[in-house]
């Protein structure tokens, strides 16, 4: 079956792009471009989307990150070479490039082992990348036929002066897959997961699938083959109620910076907000200098 790529619709009645973007750029030239990721850091706490967007801060990298990170790396390794050869490289090749490359690249992109935040001993998070990396491997990446890896999506909304700006895992002939590690396995996307599946899914026109890999000793696997839940996909009529979602989201960072600019604190709407089961603000690189946790600092 051949998929349409998406068209978005027609700007709303009455925009103008010269009035949506004015010389000096959108919010003054601090914004190049909108992420999936942005927008759902928009939705927990916009005084975060502050600190990463406008003031161009860096949160400190956890584990996790530098573990996916590799992990990814060595997965596409394997994929590029598998869009020409349909065929896996072997198991031992894969694992030998995580721990060669992979990994040390990770590391040292997240600033050196000293500016990452470890839970665990550094060697023992690298040994749980190379189980996941064969445990992927082995179970999962026989059924996956890449078309492009790491995908570079941009595209413009009518009524927004930047674009949004992705980077989709795998794409398939049929769909896209987006793969996720962490401490225990997802049997079904969760909000964040949803909100970068349909991004994806909007400009590409396809399914997206996500694949999640526990770090546990023996290690679990969950693909749309194991949980139907794990797919996210957009039917025709929900396709422009999207691109208004886009507009709006845009709407909403103009307004915040119109209220407080780029130095005032924007709303901490982290306290009454949720992520991995948890207070938002308990995974906050900023919460060190945010007003909502001051009298945490009260000597």
């Amino acid at each position: 079956m051949s998929v349409e790529r998406f068209t978005l619709p027609p700007p709303p009645a009455g925009y103008h792009p010269e009035q949506q973007a004015p010389a000096t750029g959108f919010l003054d030239g601090y914004l190049a471009h909108f992420s999936p990721s942005g927008l759902r850091l928009l939705r927990v706490c916009p005084r975060a989307w502050q600190q990463r967007y406008i003031k161009g801060r860096k949160e400190r990298p956890g584990e996790a990150l530098t573990l996916g990170k590799a992990w990814h790396s060595a997965q596409g390794f394997n994929d590029l070479q598998k869009i020409t050869s349909h065929a896996d490289l072997p198991v031992t090749e894969v694992v030998e490039y995580f721990h060669d490359a992979a990994w040390p690249e990770a590391v040292e992109k997240d600033g050196g082992e000293s500016e990452i935040r470890w839970d665990k001993k550094p060697e023992e998070v690298r040994h749980d990348g190379e189980r996941i990396t064969r445990a992927y491997l082995t179970s999962v990446s026989p059924r996956v036929q890449p078309l492009a890896v790491e995908k570079k999506i941009e595209f413009l909304v009518p009524g927004i002066p930047i674009p949004f700006l992705g980077y989709i895992d795998v794409e398939e002939e049929a769909n896209l897959i987006d793969r996720k590690s962490s401490k225990q396995v997802q049997k079904k996307p969760d909000a964040h997961w949803r909100l970068q599946g349909v991004v994806y899914t909007a400009f590409l026109g396809k399914p997206t699938h996500f694949h999640s890999v526990s770090r546990a000793q023996t290690p679990s696997i969950a693909t749309p083959l194991q949980s139907e839940q794990m797919v996210v996909s957009l039917e025709e009529t929900q396709r422009p109620l999207v691109e208004r979602v886009f507009r709006d989201y845009a709407f909403q960072v103009q307004m915040y910076f119109d209220k407080y600019g780029p130095e005032e604190d924007w709303p901490v709407n982290g306290i009454f907000s949720d992520y991995k089961g948890g207070p938002a603000c308990n995974f906050c690189g900023f919460r060190n200098d945010c007003p909502a946790w001051a009298h945490e600092r009260v000597e």
